[in-house]
């Protein structure tokens, strides 16, 4: 007797970002879309700029990434050829990637696709409340995110969920610890003040100095902090360096920490970093912000050393710590390599986004033949939003790009 089989079709994710620059955030959009994709579920990545310095990462991975060009085409153009795109595309869930911008396009996809925002910082700044009448579900990266985010009146009706990083087990082999060699420490990320709080370094750079102590110290990442660190961070002992290198390339971050020993983060507030995860997969220690979002969630007592936020020479003290116990270095290397791989792996976050997809059923959606654009939510109201205004605003982007280019094009010839 045969017996009928109740089969649900797979998802069809849709990532919509507002930029795609090197970072923790296109870092994570780029491992789950890469893992969806190795589960055989149909992903689709649009990014409302052109600027695309993972390009031949996402290529390589075969995921399809489309970018829109801010330079030539005003807002409501790019929105609206982000939408024609997820017409013909027809996902099932359209996640809004962090970036307010990509939050729009969630007032326009019609009702039974899953609609989800993404939220990787705890700052009351960064909670897309403005956005929750067109959320379906939140996700944050950290339990504190998610926490913070279902105390707020405006995810009343939102379904909340943590969902942690992931990435991916390292292909290079962890590095063991030289005990006689100097204490090799690295920063990754943003140079930037706010929350990365990266003005802290000349001062931990003087207290390590001043402890005697060998070490190399590698800078990597750009922002409007750089020459301030340049400046401010010079050594007088040969055992004593600092480097700096710019942003790098996906598999040249891997090849960079596993030369390293110690990752230093002294921000003041985070979701959950990339760079974190990536270091401790490698077996690097670290030394962080003991700070309540995901960092305290990942970051323990075996695994590595939490200073207290206000405790400034608390950061060049644990460096030391672990400098003369080497044998404690290699031990929290080693559990931090584990808390990684057993439980931030892409595997297992790809997994819970899917979890997350098929708990919310699809009911089959109509996508219009015409998008009626309207003002972001921030900017209702304003008289240069007036669709009788979208031609010469179309025009003079247009003349913009132009001399952009031709000037471009001058300068390179010069």
């Amino acid at each position: 007797m045969s017996q009928n089989v109740s089969t649900v079709a797979p998802p069809r994710v849709a990532l919509v970002t507002g930029c795609v620059p090197v970072g923790g955030a296109t870092t994570l959009l780029l491992n789950l879309a890469r893992e969806l994709r190795r589960k055989e579920i149909p992903t689709i990545v649009f990014s409302f700029e052109k600027h695309n310095p993972f390009g031949c990462d996402f290529k390589a991975e075969g995921v399809r990434l489309v970018v829109n060009d801010e330079e030539k085409f005003i807002f409501e153009d790019r929105l609206t050829a982000c939408l024609k795109l997820l017409a013909e595309f027809k996902p099932t869930c359209v996640v809004a990637w962090i970036s307010p911008l990509s939050f729009e396009v969630l007032r326009y996809v019609p009702f039974g696709i899953l609609r989800v925002g993404l939220d990787v910082s705890d700052h009351a700044s960064i909670y897309p409340t403005d956005y929750a009448p067109f959320m379906d579900a939140l996700v944050g990266v950290s339990e504190k995110i998610a926490a913070t985010a279902r105390s707020l009146p405006a995810f009343n009706r939102v379904d909340v969920r943590c969902i942690h990083c992931g990435v991916p087990s390292p292909e290079l082999p962890p590095r063991a610890p030289d005990s006689s060699a100097p204490l090799r420490i690295v920063y990754l990320g943003r140079l930037c003040q706010e929350a990365k709080r990266v003005r802290l370094f000349p001062t931990i750079l003087r207290q390590l100095c001043e402890s005697r102590i060998p070490f190399s110290w590698t800078i990597a990442g750009d922002g409007e902090e750089l020459d301030f660190l340049k400046a401010n961070m010079r050594t007088s002992r040969t055992d004593q360096q600092v480097h700096f290198t710019s942003s790098l390339s996906n598999p040249e971050v891997s090849a960079l920490l596993s030369r390293h020993d110690v990752l230093l983060l002294a921000s003041d507030f985070e979701g959950l970093p990339m760079s974190l995860l990536e270091a401790m997969a490698l077996g690097l220690v670290p030394v962080v912000s003991d700070i309540e979002s995901g960092i305290r969630e990942v970051v323990n007592a075996n695994n590595g050393i939490r200073v207290a936020i206000d405790d400034i020479p608390g950061y060049a003290r644990a460096i030391v710590h672990l400098h003369e116990n080497r044998d404690a270095l290699a031990a929290m290397g080693r559990a931090a390599r584990d808390t990684v791989l057993k439980g931030y792996s892409v595997g297992v976050m790809a997994d819970r986004w899917l979890a997350l997809m098929s708990s919310h059923q699809p009911v089959s959606a109509e996508w219009p033949a015409t998008f009626n654009i309207r003002p972001t939510l921030a900017l209702e109201g304003q008289i240069k939003f007036h669709p009788a205004l979208r031609p010469p605003r179309r025009l003079l982007k247009t003349v913009a790009g132009s001399f952009k280019t031709k000037w471009g094009h001058f300068n390179r010839a010069k």
